[in-house]
């Protein structure tokens, strides 16, 4: 999915990223070949229950991988979940702080299972949704809503671009990143030990970032 450095598709459309980089190290350690697809969040989770995917990596917390998937026990990488403001620190703790605000979000982003929450009528959460970071941040100063949800690295790779001096944040959560195996395969627990296995052996060998 598109979450640059992390996960993003190149010109040429293909896979590119720090994760898939570390995903290439593992499965050849543990002696995977494979096939890397982008595809949109929503899809591309739809696919991994349906088995029509094997592996996503990043987070395990969507709502459709509860009981269809097995994640792996390492942890690979660590995602940053921010509220971001103009000209003061968002004053925000949980999802319920966003019942009756406008909140701008990024289209296809569960943000760790808040989606739901802020998607419930009965919450009162008026969504504005934006295609790229550059857009959810031009919204956002722009004036079309006083809450930015967004993850740290791509929001600071927008403010680089798009330089915003009064643009402040707030830490929301912290969402771990895991191999995530779709139950359809057979040999799904296989798979993910080996992973961990591999993970792990790289890791502790400074092979791995």
């Amino acid at each position: 999915m598109e979450l640059p450095p992390y996960t993003y598709t190149d010109a040429s459309g293909s896979p590119q990223g720090s994760l898939v980089e570390l995903l290439a190290k593992v499965a050849a350690d543990a002696g995977y070949t494979y096939t890397a697809e982008s595809a949109p969040a929503r899809r591309l989770f739809q696919g991994v229950v349906d088995g029509q995917y094997d592996l996503f990596i990043g987070i395990k917390t969507p709502e459709a991988f509860q009981g269809t998937t097995l994640a792996s026990k390492s942890v690979i990488a660590n995602i940053e979940l921010r509220a971001w403001g103009i000209g003061g620190t968002p004053a925000f703790k949980a999802k319920e702080d966003l019942a009756g605000k406008q909140v701008i979000v990024l289209t296809g982003y569960s943000y760790g299972g808040w989606r739901t929450y802020m998607d419930d009528p009965a919450n009162g959460v008026q969504l504005i949704e934006a295609r790229t970071p550059e857009q959810a941040l031009q919204l956002l100063t722009a004036g079309r809503a006083p809450l930015l949800l967004q993850y740290a690295l791509p929001m600071a790779r927008a403010l680089k671009a798009q330089p915003a001096p009064d643009v402040q944040s707030t830490l929301i959560s912290s969402l771990d990143c895991h191999f995530v195996v779709s139950l359809k395969r057979p040999d799904s627990a296989a798979l993910v030990a080996k992973l961990d296995a591999s993970y792990e052996k790289l890791k502790a060998a400074g092979a791995l970032p």
